[in-house]
Formats: C-alpha cells, sequence, structure tokens
C-alpha cells in the first residue's frame, strides 16, 4: 500500500499508528509500505519502520538516521521528492493510487472538519487524494490554535488569489469526505526533543556577512522583500543574529518556521510569519504554546501548495537563504549527497526557492572536518543547484555576489570571497589550467572517456 503522512523532522507527524504497525509486523505480519510525505519524519516513523523491514520505499525527503542508512545500502527504494512538486506528481498519478493517509491533528470540529495543529504541509493534498484516512488527534496541541491555519486549494489554470504574503483566503479546516475516515486514535507521546546549539565563530561570521549583503540590497530597494531562511545551524545562527539588528517589520514566507522566529518576534522585528510547518525544540514548542495567543497574531500555517508555490515565490519576490554541503566555483550547490553519493536528506524545500526567489543566496563555511576539508571545489560531487539558481554565495571570509559575472569571472569572486586562504592557491591553479583549454566555463576535463 502506498500510504501518506505529513510532518516535519521534530513535530507535526502521528506516532502512535506507525508505532502499531511496527508492532504488528514485529509479530509476525509481513508488510512493506510505500511512505510517501513530502518533508523529512522523525525516527518514531522511519527508523521504526526500517528496524522491522516495513518500508519498501521512501518517497520526499528523508530526517532519520537508520532510513537514510537503510537507502545507502539500497535496502530501501528512495525517489527523492522537490517539495512543491510532490503533491502535484501524486495528484497525476505517478506514485500510484493512494491508499490511506495518516494525519495530526488537534481537533475535529463539529461539522466534521479537521483542526490542523502545528504542521499543515501536505496534510491537505493526502486527504483529499487517498482512499481512506486515519486521523491522529495529538492531545498535546492545544484547540486554541484553531484558527491560526489557511487552507486552500490552487485551481488548475487559475491565479492563486493571494496578494500579499499576510492576507487569508481559505478556510481554518481541513474538509474532508466522513466517509474517507476509518479511524480516529489519540496520542500523548512527548514530542522528540533537539536543542539548538549556540553558534560558534564561524557561524557568526556568517550570520554577519548574510546581514550585511541584507542591508546593502535594503538600500538598493528601499524595503526587503519577503524573506525565505531554511534550516541548519547556520542559518538559525543568522536567524538568532538578527535580534540585535536595526531590522524591522520582517515578513517570512517560507517552509518550515524555526526556533529563532520565537525571539524575533519577541524582539519586535516580525511583522508576520507564513509557514507549513514549526520545527521547534520541546523547549520553543513550550514557550510556543505558552504564549498561544502572543503567536497567534504574527503565524499563518499554509499548506506547501501555497509556501512553496512558484507563483507566490516569483510575485512577492521572495529573497530565499538556504545552505549546502559543498559549492563549486562555478557557483553550484550540493545540498543533499556527501561525496556525491551518500543521501544525508534530499533537495526538499530548497529546489522550489532557489529556482523562483527574486535573489537566491547559499551560505556555508569554507571548510569542515577543522579546516582540514574544503568546502569550496573546483566541481561539486553532486549538482543539486545549478549557477543558474545560485545568486549570491557567503561563508565566513566574505560575500560573492554573483549576478551578471561571467563564468570566469564568478570562479574568481568565489574563490577571493568564499574559499579558506589555505586553499585559494591551489583553485587558483586549477582555474588558470581550464583557461587553456577552448571553452567559456572553468572545468578541466580529461581527454580520456572512462566506460
Amino acid at each position: 500500500m502506498v500510504v501518506a503522512t505529513s510532518g516535519t523532522a521534530l513535530s507535526g507527524y502521528p506516532r502512535v499508528v506507525f508505532e502499531a504497525l511496527k508492532e504488528r509486523i514485529k509479530n509476525g505480519d509481513h508488510l512493506r509500505i510505500d511512505l510517501l510525505c513530502t518533508g523529512p519524519l522523525g525516527p518514531e516513523i522511519e527508523d521504526a519502520l526500517v528496524e522491522v523491514r516495513g518500508i519498501r520505499r521512501r518517497i520526499g525527503t528523508v530526517g532519520s538516521k537508520l532510513l537514510r542508512q537503510a537507502i545507502n545500502r539500497g535496502e530501501v527504494g528512495f525517489l527523492e521528492g522537490k517539495s512543491g512538486k510532490v503533491s502535484q506528481y501524486a495528484r497525476r498519478g505517478y506514485y500510484g493510487k493512494i491508499d490511506v493517509a495518516v494525519i495530526e491533528a488537534s481537533g475535529i470540529n463539529e461539522e466534521g472538519q479537521i483542526i490542523p495543529a502545528t504542521c499543515v504541509y501536505d496534510g491537505p493534498d493526502w486527504l483529499d487524494l487517498a482512499s481512506s484516512a486515519i486521523i491522529e488527534i495529538n492531545l498535546r496541541r492545544p484547540l486554541r490554535m484553531e484558527g491560526m491555519h489557511d487552507i486552500y486549494y490552487p485551481e488548475p489554470g487559475r491565479c492563486i488569489p493571494l496578494n500579499h504574503p499576510l492576507e487569508r483566503i481559505g478556510s481554518p479546516y481541513i474538509s474532508v469526505d466522513p466517509a474517507k475516515i476509518k479511524h480516529i486514535v489519540f496520542s500523548d507521546m512527548k514530542d522528540r526533543d533537539i536543542p539548538l546549539a549556540p553558534p560558534g565563530e564561524t557561524i557568526l561570521r556568517i550570520a554577519k556577512n548574510i546581514e550585511e549583503f541584507l542591508i546593502e540590497e535594503r538600500e538598493r530597494q528601499g524595503e526587503l522583500p519577503p524573506l525565505e531562511v531554511g534550516i541548519g545551524d547556520v542559518l538559525n545562527g543568522f536567524l538568532s543574529s538578527l535580534a540585535g539588528s536595526n531590522f524591522s517589520s520582517l515578513i517570512f514566507y517560507q517552509a518550515v518556521a524555526a526556533d529563532p522566529l520565537l525571539d524575533l518576534i519577541d524582539a519586535g522585528k516580525v511583522k508576520g510569519v507564513s509557514c507549513n510547518s514549526l520545527r521547534f525544540s520541546a523547549l520553543a514548542l513550550q514557550r510556543f504554546f505558552s504564549r498561544l495567543e502572543h503567536y497567534k497574531q504574527y503565524f499563518i500555517f499554509r499548506p506547501i501548495t501555497l509556501t512553496n508555490s512558484a507563483e507566490m515565490l516569483s510575485r512577492f519576490g521572495v529573497m530565499a537563504i538556504n545552505s549546502g554541503l559543498e559549492a563549486d566555483i562555478q557557483g553550484q550547490i550540493n545540498s543533499s549527497h556527501l561525496r556525491g553519493s551518500q543521501l544525508i536528506g534530499g533537495i526538499a524545500g530548497s529546489y522550489d526557492f532557489a529556482r523562483n526567489s527574486s535573489i537566491s543566496i547559499f551560505a556555508l563555511p569554507s571548510t569542515s572536518q577543522q579546516g582540514k576539508i574544503s568546502n569550496i571545489v573546483p566541481r561539486v560531487s553532486h549538482v543539486d543547484h545549478t549557477e543558474h539558481e545560485v545568486d549570491v554565495l557567503i561563508a565566513e571570509h566574505g560575500i560573492a555576489d554573483l549576478r551578471v559575472l561571467e563564468p570566469y569571472e564568478r570562479a574568481q569572486r568565489i574563490i577571493e570571497e568564499c574559499a579558506d586562504p589555505k586553499f585559494r592557491e591551489s583553485l587558483k591553479t586549477y582555474v588558470g589550467k581550464a583557461r587553456l583549454n577552448q571553452g567559456r566555463i572553468p572545468i578541466l576535463v580529461s581527454d580520456e572517456i572512462v566506460i
């Protein structure tokens, strides 16, 4: 069966249903499902099912260690999902019939509509497309979240009538055919916690450079467009640094909201946040719920069909800030595969934001493994984002604004501004050798073709 669910790597996903499925398989029922979810999920689903060999194929993005390892060993199939396209593919039938949708909710109202919790993501699509549904009501999600959601289904061939990132065009609820709902179960399980690590010196320097670029862009444009900031230590460090900046009335139009946004709201820096889910640590989630009436006025939770919509990102001129594992002197980014072949998680939503934003920024440390390995390389081992989707590259050493530069100019700017000084000469030597060949791209290609 194809089983669809929704959530992020820390919260928003059902737990007890998949724990029961694990036990069923463990007790001798030989089941293997295709697990469909646009975003990464926690180990309570992914790793729990891998332990009993309960996943035949994962569709979307990977969030847990054991599943990642099983995919890299070839034991579980994996279809990498570009966030904005997964539900499109599902509607076209590419993944086959969706048998069951398992969705977390905070409640069900008197009309039988679903009251979402901390995650909308792709849940509305799965409830619409699946033959049957199981609703897992999380008793740790306050019903006071009712009204924070904006559920809208784009109509094929018609413009999405959203004219400002913070206006509402849909319903606070997810409508579902009552005949589809086969079971309603309750969960009181604690959320998994991964506390944010304090940013180190390198991350603080990267954050300062991103802030410097934003200041320059604000002076150029008169005001900042809506921002999208991805996930990870580098970008969390940047968001935290904004609390002490002179920015105000910031609008965030993004997929997942992380802990530092609460600090920015409390510091008076934020006008509003449009997102599809929360990826909060347990402490931040407790803080969010304890002051829900305060934070409620800032957050709008939407389906991924709006948050990652190419139409919306282009219309609002969103400035996208994401991270990666490595970058090359062409400006290409590898954000998903270690050493070119070992899956880390997947391209996910960075695909949508990098390709459709007004300015696409990627930020990463210049080195890894205590400075032994350069993250700025001649050619990335795996390409997720080509040079056509990367406008600005930022590291702790500087800012490489790649707009309106030719390929060799881009290479020079990246080496001078982003590469660690101890690796710059070898990168320059590579570019020098490439110049001896015909062509406009700084690439050394062997004359031998090995098959």
